[in-house]
């Protein structure tokens, strides 16, 4: 399976390079690029991979234990009539973290944990939204995860939905917005109960809350001073640990490799607020957008 998942992404790279010279065949500049592809509703096709190195923090962690999870997200809409556009955004996850139960070096909630590599569950939210290259846009649809990871700490073992929203500003210099998604649980994979992990996980009474913001302030020559971290609220955990409040500061620049235009990202993450037992304290994050040319649309 996840020589599948390489082969897929490996195939939608090289198609990307491809037909992305048909890009720079509008007279699109490099800068007119970045500051479309800062807005998440936005018609450019792109592939975006995204590298987050986290480590962790609070009263059930001993030890020193990061995670590195590596997102992958083809982002392809469709436009509609009367200027809408359809969207779906699907995130697969790989994680390398402490998640194997085996007298390992860390000790995590009471499990002794040693690092290792999955995939973790899928996220999809799709809906539909009106994008303006200046002034508001908007979207909204439903968003859903499922419990495809076969690692049993990594997965939630549910099947959760819910709604999701989009809302941003943009002018020349500014792009200022929120993405919005929310989930319950409302089935369990189906895997047994009889190891403690995956009962715990069936049992748990999922309904979570992601609200992504994002500030981006364009620069010349294709620069960009940014921050895009996720505030997280857990309704159902106790109440000194829902809440996981960060702040951000990165920076971005579109370049070219080859024909193809790229979006490249850093960014540093600092949590100020984050549940007491187990919790974010930093995050650097790197990405990489590869622009590709949508064939429906002309934003």
């Amino acid at each position: 399976m996840k020589h599948l998942h390489r082969s897929v992404l490996a195939a939608l790279f090289f198609w990307g390079l491809s037909t992305s010279s048909a890009i720079a065949a509008e007279g699109k500049s490099m800068e007119e690029l970045s500051k479309e592809l800062a807005n998440p509703l936005a018609q450019i096709w792109n592939l975006s991979f995204q590298y987050n190195h986290t480590t962790l923090k609070g009263k059930k962690i001993e030890g020193s234990p990061t995670i590195n999870t590596t997102l992958f997200q083809p982002v392809l809409p469709v436009p509609l009539d009367g200027g809408y556009t359809a969207f779906a955004r699907p995130v697969v996850t790989y994680i390398k973290g402490p998640t194997a139960d085996f007298g390992g070096s860390y000790n995590i909630g009471g499990f002794h944990l040693d690092d290792s590599s999955d995939f973790g569950d899928l996220i999809l939210p799709v809906g539909i939204g009106k994008v303006n290259k200046v002034g508001w846009s908007y979207g909204a649809g439903v968003t859903f995860i499922f419990p495809t990871s076969n690692n049993e700490l990594l997965g939630s073992h549910q099947y959760q939905a819910g709604p999701t929203a989009l809302l941003l500003w943009a002018n020349d210099k500014w792009t200022i917005g929120t993405h919005i998604q929310h989930w319950w649980g409302f089935k369990d994979d189906g895997k047994s109960n009889d190891t403690p992990i995956i009962k715990r996980a069936h049992d748990k009474n999922l309904n979570h809350t992601d609200m992504q913001y994002f500030i981006v302030r364009n620069l010349p020559n294709a620069w960009q001073l940014r921050a895009s971290p996720h505030i997280t609220y857990d309704w159902s955990a106790k109440k000194d640990n829902r809440l996981t409040l960060p702040i951000a500061l990165g920076i971005g620049k579109m370049i070219k490799i080859g024909p193809m235009p790229v979006m490249l990202m850093a960014e540093y993450q600092k949590t100020l607020i984050s549940p007491d037992d187990i919790g974010n304290d930093s995050t650097i994050m790197l990405q990489a957008n590869f622009i590709i040319k949508n064939p429906f649309g002309d934003l």
